[in-house]
């Protein structure tokens, strides 16, 4: 730097000795003065080997099938639409993309008419357990796919949404 410059002619952001003339006038970058150490290089030769390993084993240890509390019950053809099953109370509708496994009694019953629930004394229900007429919303197990059979954890039961008072007739009645 030129001593010779005006005290209002130097930058306001710190001394300009460390940078080269342009880019303290800019202040956009820093010119490192000495160059990195070997330490650097193997840390990040080490930083590489534990990410590509964390990768491996997250890859390798998430193939299987779930484990207990997880129940097989179905394979995917059998369910169809819908598929009883009475021994454990369960109803699997597939529908949106997913199955669903409702807690129900052997009286309900997918309608092929209506495209929805139905149990012979006229109560309806839509294909994601909302009640619907005044009907009480059905509560369902988690359920999942692996390798083209469902399972279901029997032992959570998540409450089904709010049930809507709309009117609604049973097409199966």
């Amino acid at each position: 730097m030129d001593d010779d410059r005006r005290a209002d002619e130097q930058p306001e952001f710190g001394p300009s000795g460390y940078l080269p003339e342009r880019a303290s006038q800019r202040a956009r970058k820093i010119v490192l003065r000495a160059p990195l150490g070997a330490q650097w290089i193997v840390a990040s030769l080490v930083a590489g080997v534990v990410v590509v390993v964390a990768g491996v084993w997250l890859l390798l240890s998430s193939g299987g099938a779930p484990e207990e509390p997880w129940v097989a019950v179905a394979e995917v053809e059998e369910v169809g639409r819908a598929l009883a099953l009475p021994e454990r109370e369960v109803l699997l509708v597939a529908g949106a993309g997913r199955i669903r496994a409702f807690v129900a009694t052997a009286e309900v019953a997918f309608c092929e008419d209506s495209n929805r629930l139905e149990s012979p004394d006229g109560r309806v229900w839509s294909l994601t357990g909302r009640g619907l007429g005044g009907a009480a919303s059905l509560s369902e197990h988690p359920t999942t796919l692996h390798e083209r059979t469902v399972y279901l954890d029997p032992t959570i039961e998540v409450d089904g949404p709010e049930p809507s008072d709309e009117p609604v007739e049973p097409g199966c009645g």
